[in-house]
This record gives C-alpha cells, structure tokens and sequence, in this order.
C-alpha cells in the first residue's frame, strides 16, 4: 500500500499533465521513422533528434509538474518499450545505430534514478545533468560522426573520437554556466561568475571522460550519473570541499598519465584509473586515497616483480600485467560506489566495506603474482589436485601467505588518517576481522577460478589458457562458462570482500 501511495501521489493536475506530455512524446517519436523514410534521413540522424527532443522536454519538466510521480511511470513505461524494441529491432528510427546500443534503455534509466535522488531539493542536479546527456554528449557523437578526418581512438568498444571528445567538453561547460545560472533559484541557490565557472569545467571534465570510456550506449548512464554526483559534491561543500575536488581530479590526472608512460596501464585503464581516482581523492581525501594508493602501488611494483619468470604466464592468463579499463573497474568500480554511497548517506560502515573490498582485491592480487613465482607445484583448490602455475584456481602456501599480507597491508594503510569515527587499531577485532574478510574472498575468488571461470584449450599447441584465442586461432572452451572471466571473478572477490565486513559489522564485532 505504501508502494502504490508513493507511485501515485501527486495532484490531479499533474496526472493531467503526464496524460498531455505523453501524448505528445508519443506523437514526437512514433512518426519518426514514417518521416526518416519519406525524407532520406538515416537512422542515426532520426535516433539524435529524438535523443535532443525527449532530452529537452525532460529537463523542463521541474516547471510544470508538482510531483516526480508522473515522470517516474513515464521513464518506466519508455524503459519497457525500448528495451521491447530494441530485442525485437523495431523503431528503427528510435533505436537504428550503426552499432550496436543499449543507449535507448539507459536514456530512460538514468532519468528514472535522477528523478528518485534529485527531485526533492536538487532539481538544478536533475535538469543540469540530464541537459548534459542531451546535447553535449550527442553533440560529440554528430560531430565524430559526420568529419572527414576526425583523430580517432578506442577506449572500449566503441570508436571515439579527439574532435568528439573536445566539443562534448566545451559544450559540457557552457550547458553546466548556463543551467546553472538559469535553473539556480529553483533550489534557492546563487552563484558566482567565477564560481560557475569552475564547477562548470569541473563537471565538464569528469563528463567527458566518463563519455570516452563508455560503450554500446551506456554513456546515457554514466554521462548523467557522474555529471550530478560531481555537481552534488560541488554544490553542497563548503569552498574547501571544491578545492579538494580539483586537488584531487588533478593529482588523478598525473597517477593516469604517468601510470599510462611506464606502463603500468593501457590507455583505456588510465582513463578508468582517472576516473575512479578524482571521485575517490576529490570526494575522500587523503583518508579515502591512502588506502587505495597503498594497493595500486604495491599490486603494481608486484607485477613487475620477477618480470622474467612470469612472461611464460603470458599465453596463460587473460590480461596481462599492462592493466585495462576492465581490470581498473573490477578492482576499483567497488571502492568508487562505497565512497560515493558515503558522500550521499555518511556512515563509518562505508569505510569499513571500503577497506573489506580493497583488502579483497590486493589479496587476490598478491596471491597471484607470489604464487606464480613459487617453485611448489600448485592444487586445485578444489580437489587437491596439482596444476600447472597460472592455472585458475591452483593455490600454494607462498600464494596464500601473500594474499594474507595483502589484506593486513591495506587494513594498515586506514589507520593512520582514518575518519575520527571509524576507531580502528590493531587490537581491535573490527581490524583482524576485516583482514581476514579480505583473504577469505580471495579463497573464494580462486574457487570461482577453478570451477565457473572460462578456461580454454588451444587447439595448436594444445596449452590450457583463460585467452579465448591462443595462436591466432580461436581456443576451445573446456571448462566453466565463456561470460565468466578474470574481471568477473575478481568483482565478486571485492563484493564478498564488502559481504563480510558488512556482516561482522551487524553482528557487533
């Protein structure tokens, strides 16, 4: 009952109103391919100017409805009906695109969380971030599309490019000068020039590179949701808080490129580090960073570690020790939401989980750059069954001694400059707790590696592999499920990391 009193409470009028706009979006988009059809447009031309509309009423929506209500079954009924046509292939003009994109389903999606977060006292964040995803970022996808000579470049699936990436931050800035300016008394907010100005490339910054490493569409999810939490950050801080943002985007910045130069990680994993970076340095602090440095530092030093030795695991794992996007988010995208979710609902159990994922993930990642350079022969862990070195799921007592470290290294590194509520010390039991949360998810982590992850068998030289292509040929799968790979396994490593910490929490520990 309350569920139904929430979904339906709103004046008459707007209800009134929601049976207008609905009409008249359905009126908008309908006869699209009808039109793309008589008139020679192509598909990517009609998808863009439906993307511009619906994205322009949407962000007015503030000024003549009342209630969030109407909007959010509006968002729901577009999700149901785009995620129809898009599994189907109808709506050509709706959801037609050289590639393809999920990025009709997360349009609506992300309004859909906007309107839950921001409504209620933050509706300049609702309208400014939606304007984002509605002209600066198709903005940027006409122009890469449509020059002759654009400076491309992949950081995902999807081809990028310089000139796109230049005109989605430009436009970005102005888009967030003016939103600012205009939608401000909304929420009773005044600004300065200078002021707007400065949070305007901020946001502008954070948005282009959330758009560059995004694929298959969902850069209508993380163009809007980076954008308002950069802007929820920004706006409720005091003038210090603003200042430990841009501190922070910018020492994220160097860690990037300088990892990128000595190759610690690919092009498209500094991009992610940069990302989870800024939002972890600029929203934390030293608090938040120190842990995290204190693993990426030490993974990283550890995979150059016996750089001989371990270039015959080369054709074994799947990613090598030159990091990507995928590996950055798998060990990082955790971190980031937990701090995220803290700068929203402040709690001591956020750093906590924060830590538990951390200590999950460098566990993991000692285990296996000790272990390979052990001269035991690994087990299965599974069946006790003795592998080969680097085969998922083969486990040694130098590896496991290693995963300990690990978790107890990044439990040390909270304590220092930890929040004045969190009272960790070694002798608490919270401490050893967390520590052990994190080697336990690494058990767990080589578990899935030996029974669900994909492994492979090529069929040239017949070595056992996690590569879907050895040789240059395609491998053959033998074991596991082809959808689980090392990313996955490591994610649910850092989720089980947060699940233990979480549950010693609850019981007093």
């Amino acid at each position: 009952m309350n569920l139904l009193r929430f979904l339906f409470h709103a004046p008459k009028s707007d209800w009134m109103q929601f049976a207008v706009f609905l009409a008249g979006l359905l009126l908008f988009v309908l006869p699209f391919e009808w039109v793309r059809k008589k008139i020679g447009w192509t598909q990517e031309v009609s998808r863009k100017m439906i993307h511009i509309g619906v994205g322009m009423l949407v962000v007015f929506t503030p000024y003549y409805f009342q209630s969030n209500r109407p909007i959010i079954w509006l968002a729901l009924i577009f999700i149901i009906v785009n995620f129809t046509a898009v599994r189907s292939g109808r709506l050509k003009g709706m959801h037609g695109t050289d590639r393809f994109s999920y990025g009709t389903i997360f349009y609506p999606l992300s309004i859909l969380i906007l309107l839950l977060v921001c409504w209620t006292g933050h509706k300049v964040i609702f309208m400014t971030s939606v304007l984002i995803m509605t002209l600066p970022d198709a903005l940027a996808a006409i122009i890469g599309e449509n020059m002759k000579a654009p400076h491309r470049y992949w950081l995902g699936q999807d081809e990028k490019s310089l000139e796109g990436s230049a005109a989605m931050f430009f436009s970005a800035w102005i888009c967030v000068v003016v939103a600012l300016s205009a939608f401000g008394p909304l929420d009773d907010l005044k600004f300065g020039l200078a002021q707007i100005i400065w949070i305007g490339c901020v946001t502008a910054c954070m948005a282009t590179a959330f758009e560059s490493i995004s694929s298959m569409g969902s850069d209508n999810f993380t163009v809007p949701l980076g954008s308002a939490f950069i802007l929820y950050f920004m706006l409720s801080q005091s003038h210090s808080g603003i200042i430990q943002l841009s501190l922070g985007i910018i020492l994220a910045l160097f860690i990037a490129v300088v990892s990128c130069r000595i190759r610690f990680l690919s092009i498209s994993g500094s991009v992610c580090a940069f990302i989870l970076a800024a939002i972890i340095f600029g929203a934390g602090g030293w608090t938040w960073a120190l842990p995290i440095l204190a693993f990426y530092i030490s993974s990283s030093i550890l995979s150059k570690t016996g750089k001989v030795r371990k270039r015959k695991f080369d054709t074994v794992f799947e990613k090598s020790s030159l990091r990507d996007a995928g590996q950055v988010l798998a060990n990082g995208g955790l971190p980031g939401l937990l701090i995220i979710l803290h700068t929203l609902f402040p709690h001591p159990v956020w750093y906590y989980s924060y830590l538990g994922a951390l200590a999950a993930v460098n566990a993991d990642t000692w285990a296996t750059e000790i272990g390979v350079l052990s001269k035991t022969r690994p087990r299965l862990i599974t069946t006790g069954q003795p592998v080969d070195h680097g085969i998922s799921g083969g486990i040694t007592i130098t590896g496991l001694i290693g995963a300990f470290l690990g978790a107890w290294i990044i439990v040390c590194s909270g304590l220092p400059l930890q929040p004045e509520n969190a009272g960790l010390s070694i002798v608490h039991p919270l401490f050893w707790w967390i520590a052990g949360a994190g080697f336990i998810a690494t058990l767990i982590d080589s578990c899935l590696g030996a029974s669900l992850q994909g492994q492979y068998v090529c069929t040239i030289c017949r070595q056992t592999t996690e590569k879907k292509t050895h040789c240059g040929h395609p491998a053959k799968p033998v074991s596991g499920f082809i959808w689980m790979n090392n990313d996955r396994v490591n994610l649910i490593c850092a989720i089980f990391g947060v699940f233990f910490v979480i549950f010693g929490w609850i019981i007093g520990i």
